[in-house]
């Protein structure tokens, strides 16, 4: 009996301590924990916070592809380089292609008169025109084949790795291939380089020769934050590149336009791929908070000058640092200032010094870089010199002092140098 009491009374001593430890258990467990969407049915598809760069969730981004009218992405960045650097020109007329060599597919039904450069993109963005985008490719590059050229040369410089392109139009070729990846990396570089873009691919339907038609992008209807990039439809498979931008609080007093980039690859049909990229937006806006690490012109760290005329560089960001984290899961990030102990001069300002990365608990999940606030000229030859006996007696493994100014404690950021 006596031992049936102490069996029981221990029993409910420890269902007591469970119960009050539980709360806190499962505050750890889900302290580091990364949220993912869930009923997404495209192959592939990727969700990037464009506030920040960081890309908040994925599935199978690398996995191959056929852009298909996507390709209209490459054609538009290279037609909008063309503009900047004059060698056409907006309101310029552009002859239509031969009518043998443009393939079937969305076409804005150009006529003997051609169109101009500006109606050419709206085509291109709005409808991945393939005469648009022919027409586009001979007056930039003489012909398809050296605009074809061009695009895989851009494609290789701006990082996509898995991307080959064999036409300007987009039109379906075996050879064409792509990733989801691939694609986010060029319209992450076609909105921060061409932001005017957005102007053509948000418009919901064109006009020229009389033909009126919509955009097939069904998110421009549904979801009044969401102003482009591209819907694209093969046989079997849809594909889009969409963006939007939704108010979102930044603190307790500050509000900021938040972008966000959904790129949804092979769904199975159009109606999947629109509530594919619908609750992909929607996942990303309601489970990620955004906070701000350090403002632009704000002091980061003080490095080290020699050679130069002065002995000391401030560093800073070249934009506000924001971070996307899980909702109310402040607590849950870590960061380092990585930068050298000392630079030799000449520096130039905005030069890269050093780098800020941000850790959730064990993931990394951004990266900015540490730039110099300021240009540093050389020394004279009498500086010169002193510092590179100075270098030399470091290089020996004596210890050298290094200023050093470091961010407020609240933001958990160690700093060290290399």
């Amino acid at each position: 009996m006596r031992l049936s009491r102490w069996f029981l009374t221990g029993l409910i001593l420890g269902v007591s301590l469970l119960a009050s430890l539980s709360p806190i258990a499962k505050a750890q467990s889900g302290s580091n924990f990364w949220p993912m969407p869930s009923q997404i049915s495209a192959d592939s598809w990727l969700l990037i916070d464009l506030s920040t760069g960081q890309t908040l969730a994925s599935l199978n981004e690398n996995q191959a592809m056929h852009p298909g009218g996507l390709t209209a992405l490459m054609t538009s960045y290279l037609t909008f380089s063309a503009l900047r650097d004059r060698v056409i020109r907006l309101e310029q007329v552009i002859p239509s292609p031969p009518e043998n060599e443009i393939p079937p597919g969305p076409r804005i039904f150009l006529g003997a008169q051609g169109a101009n450069v500006r109606e050419l993109l709206e085509g291109v963005l709005v409808l991945g025109a393939h005469d648009a985008g022919l027409a586009l490719a001979r007056a930039i590059s003489g012909s398809e084949a050296g605009f074809v050229n061009l695009m895989n040369q851009t494609a290789q410089k701006l990082g996509m790795r898995q991307t080959v392109f064999v036409n300007a139009s987009g039109a379906f070729h075996i050879d064409t291939q792509s990733s989801a990846r691939d694609l986010a990396i060029l319209a992450s570089t076609l909105y921060q380089d061409f932001p005017d873009a957005l102007n053509y691919s948000s418009r919901r339907e064109i006009s020229f020769n009389g033909i009126r038609q919509t955009n097939p992008n069904r998110l421009l209807w549904l979801d009044r934050s969401v102003d482009g990039l591209m819907a694209t439809d093969l046989p079997g498979r849809s594909s889009a590149l969409v963006t939007a931008k939704r108010p979102q609080p930044l603190g307790p007093q500050e509000q900021v336009q938040r972008r966000m980039m959904v790129v949804i690859s092979q769904a199975e049909t159009p109606e999947k791929r629109v509530q594919d990229a619908q609750r992909l937006l929607n996942f990303g806006y309601q489970q990620f908070d955004l906070i701000r690490l350090y403002r632009q012109n704000e002091v980061s760290a003080t490095i080290r000058v020699y050679k130069g005329a002065t002995d000391a560089l401030d560093t800073e960001f070249r934009q506000d640092v924001l971070v996307a984290i899980p909702r109310n899961q402040q607590g849950g990030i870590r960061s380092e200032l990585q930068h050298p102990q000392g630079v030799v001069a000449p520096v130039v300002a905005n030069q890269p010094v050093g780098e800020l990365r941000v850790w959730f608990g064990s993931r990394q999940i951004h990266s900015v870089s540490l730039v110099a606030a300021d240009s540093v000229r050389p020394a004279g030859l009498l500086g010169r010199a002193i510092d590179s006996l100075v270098l030399w007696w470091k290089s020996l493994g004596f210890p050298h002092s290094l200023k050093q100014q470091g961010p407020p404690n609240e933001r958990k950021l160690s700093s060290s140098c290399f």
